[in-house]
């Protein structure tokens, strides 16, 4: 199980956490189970001496990937009966409680006044006093205490022999206290709020009773055809030949195209492809155009006489196991359960290179020439054919989303595969009448930010660009871009595109670092043109961005301490923005110390400059860089002759 980062929320356990719930919806994906066949534990208090495991004996260690437990005193019979629920198959199981103790019982259901209280009296706490125990007996009223599900509102208490009831007291929320009379072992009582005295409840008679049953599974069928409500473009399909691999082009990639995975050890593929053969002309009338590939890459010639044999008319190839696993992970990053794709597998592919139905196990000719005939009906007449039952829907068709698809093959570690994906899907997608803008900014950020991650700096810009276009007033994307532009040293262009997410959003804190950090870039670029008021300029907006630009207080004290222009000389603020540096450093970056010297020398304060030019110096000197003490070591030499 993922367990929460409690003591060091460091980025490292933030990562392990977020990993461990991945890897838990993996398994509540793939049909498995959580905790692994640990059978179910139950304890008994010992009279607060401890507790004994108690788990076989009392018939709860049922290996069930449980979930849930929820008490209810279901026959009626003064003990408290259990219902479970679990993940897996059995999801429900009812545990009759047959204990035969000689022990008093008493149950209370409360009913809030409707005003102070709810009707339901959900946080109403009851005492219970016994005679001879001058602790009280406590319960309370939730609103659901087990994972998705809630025990019953009764209040049961067990008395134990021989129990004298003193009093009960009911504090109900808001404040006030009841102490309600007629309260006797054995019963159940209703109890009002605002009336002092409890009512009696008698179950209803002819209950039905709950014989015990072993559970009856289906039997599995792993085929299935599913009409899939919002369509998308398969991932890369790789051809083998003896010339080598090569990816089919988009273009062979559009519909209407039924893709098949087979092997030639399959019987029921032979027995598809047989029937396909059999019903070529209906197919070819149809405008149907079927591709198999052969996904036994080990036995190709096998394959070869397969078809030969069935005289098959439509076109073949023999596949990679590359392609075997693109279209598995496509088709999981569509379902909700990702079980893997069988052989043999069909996806039947529309006139604009979208997927439209997958088949597992074969799928006859009638029911493929049915789905054909339906691929270019209105979305919303195709949307009913995607669910098993009729109803009224609520909402618009739903868009595909290929940035999904794109996220299962990064879990899987095939990047380049999901990256080659979006690149695809985004340039078909570009070509389909009414694709949102937005969508398609979306899709080229994520290609950005893959590409960028791949240190594919041009390529990422080029995708940033393209993002831009769809969507100008995306922040995240201004913000990609702005910094890529940084990276690749376009100063100007990366303070436009940075300046203008910030018009989106001024306090974002990332966005203002980066802001800084290109004015201090740009800002060194045009000192060095010898631009001397723009990179002051430039330096003084990288410190108003970011605070933490220590570099860019620096440069800029330098500047205002040696410029010759009198204008934009100036030496007091020079001095004090180098004397903070060094205090913020407390002294111990020669660099700051050695502008600091500077400063003083540009006010006149030799002695102070030599002074700090001589703690610089030691530092240099200590971190072996020797030209940097030499420069300082010359500086030293003027200002001891007050230069």
């Amino acid at each position: 199980m993922s367990q929460s980062p409690v003591d060091k929320i460091t980025p490292e356990n933030t990562v392990r956490y977020r990993q461990g719930w991945k890897a838990l919806n993996r398994l509540l994906h793939e049909d498995r189970s959580f905790s692994g066949n640990e059978r179910n534990c139950a304890f008994l208090n010992c009279r607060g001496t401890g507790f004994a495991d108690i788990s076989s004996v009392s018939g709860f260690d049922f290996p069930d990937d449980s979930r849930a437990v929820t008490a209810v005193d279901w026959d009626f019979d003064g003990d408290l009966d259990l219902w479970m629920t679990a993940r897996t198959a059995p999801r429900l199981r009812f545990l009759r409680n047959d204990s035969v103790a000689n022990a008093d019982w008493v149950a209370v259901k409360l009913s809030g006044n409707g005003k102070t209280t709810n009707r339901d009296a959900v946080g109403a706490r009851v005492h219970l006093y016994l005679k001879n125990q001058p602790t009280p007996l406590i319960r309370r009223v939730h609103a659901g205490d087990a994972f998705l599900s809630q025990s019953s509102g009764w209040l049961h208490f067990g008395l134990g022999p021989n129990a004298i009831i003193e009093k009960l007291l009911v504090h109900w929320p808001g404040g006030t206290q009841e102490s309600i009379s007629g309260i006797k072992p054995g019963e159940r009582f209703l109890v009002t709020q605002g009336i002092d005295s409890a009512k009696t409840w008698s179950p209803p008679p002819n209950r039905k009773t709950l014989s015990p049953s072993l559970p009856v599974f289906p039997d599995p069928d792993p085929s299935a055809r599913i009409v899939l409500s919002a369509r998308l473009s398969p991932p890369p399909v790789y051809v083998q030949s003896e010339s080598g691999v090569s990816e089919l082009p988009a273009a062979r990639l559009k519909g209407p195209l039924l893709i098949n995975l087979w092997a030639s050890w399959c019987a029921p593929c032979i027995s598809e492809l047989r029937e396909w053969t059999a019903a070529e002309s209906r197919i070819r009338s149809k405008g149907l155009r079927i591709h198999v590939l052969n996904a036994d890459t080990e036995n190709p010639i096998a394959a070869k006489r397969a078809l030969a044999k069935l005289k098959f008319p439509f076109d073949a190839d023999n596949t990679t196991s590359q392609t075997v696993r693109n279209l598995d992970l496509f088709q999981r990053s569509l379902l909700d359960r990702w079980l893997p794709m069988p052989v043999p597998g069909s996806f039947l592919i529309d006139r604009y290179g979208h997927v439209a139905v997958i088949y597992k196990g074969p799928v006859n000719v009638d029911q493929l020439l049915d789905d054909v005939d339906l691929l270019n009906t209105d979305p919303k007449v195709w949307r009913d054919h995607s669910v098993p039952f009729p109803g009224r829907w609520v909402g618009p068709p739903p868009e595909g989303d290929p940035l999904r698809v794109n996220s299962q093959f990064v879990d899987h570690n095939e990047i380049t595969e999901g990256l080659n994906y979006l690149q695809r899907h985004v340039a078909v997608a570009e070509t389909v009448p009414g694709t949102s803008p937005k969508e398609l900014a979306d899709i080229y950020f994520v290609i950005g930010i893959i590409l960028k991650e791949r240190k594919n700096t041009e390529a990422a810009l080029e995708a940033f660009e393209n993002a831009l276009a769809r969507n100008p007033e995306d922040f995240r994307i201004l913000m990609e871009l702005g910094s890529n532009l940084l990276n690749l040293t376009r100063f100007e262009e990366a303070l436009t595109h940075l300046n203008a997410a910030r018009k989106i959003n001024a306090t974002d804190v990332q966005l203002k670092r980066s802001i800084g950090k290109a004015h201090f870039h740009f800002a060194n670029s045009l000192r060095d043109e010898g631009q001397i008021s723009e990179a002051i300029a430039n330096y003084q907006d990288a410190l108003r961005n970011d605070i933490k630009q220590l570099d860019a207080a620096n440069q800029l004290s330098l500047l205002l301490a040696t410029t010759s222009n009198a204008a934009l000389r100036s030496p007091t603020e020079a001095l004090a923005l180098s004397d903070r540096l060094c205090r913020i450093t407390q002294n111990k970056n020669p660099e700051f110390l050695d502008t600091l010297s500077v400063a003083y020398a540009a006010n006149n304060n030799f002695k102070a400059a030599a002074a700090t030019a001589q703690q610089a110096l030691q530092i240099w000197e200590k971190s072996s860089k020797p030209e940097a003490a030499a420069a300082t070591r010359s500086r030293l030499t003027l200002y001891t002759d007050k230069q």
